[in-house]
């Protein structure tokens, strides 16, 4: 699978641990089938994100929902193209469009067991 997240080691859990990383659990199908519903992820909230990495953002049009789906595209006005990993079971901007850079919360950095 295009960037795999390798297995979170000593160095990620203590940058967890000091605050530099943020813990989520995967719900639902859209990132399968590198990432399933229940895997835990660490975030990376300073990292910087480019084409082919996995983020996690604000839906743009529900303001309580946050969203794990694969940067596809940077476009020439800086918003970010998202897609799930597995089309058939994502909402993703093929529906809600691009997203801002403000919406984007982090890079998804490494895998928790």
């Amino acid at each position: 699978m295009e960037n795999e997240l390798p297995e979170a080691g000593w160095k990620e859990k203590i940058l967890f641990y000091l605050g530099k990383r943020r813990a989520i659990r995967v719900e639902g199908d859209s990132m399968l089938p590198g990432l399933k519903n229940g895997d835990g992820i660490l975030i990376d909230p300073d990292a910087p994100i480019a084409a082919g990495d996995i983020v996690l953002a604000k839906h743009p049009f529900k303001k309580s929902v946050i969203i794990l789906k694969r940067l596809t595209e940077i476009d020439e006005n800086g918003n970010y193209f998202l897609v799930g990993d597995n089309p058939a079971e994502s909402t993703d901007s093929r529906t809600f469009g691009a997203i801002s850079a403000k919406h984007i919360l982090g890079k998804a950095v490494s895998r928790l067991k």
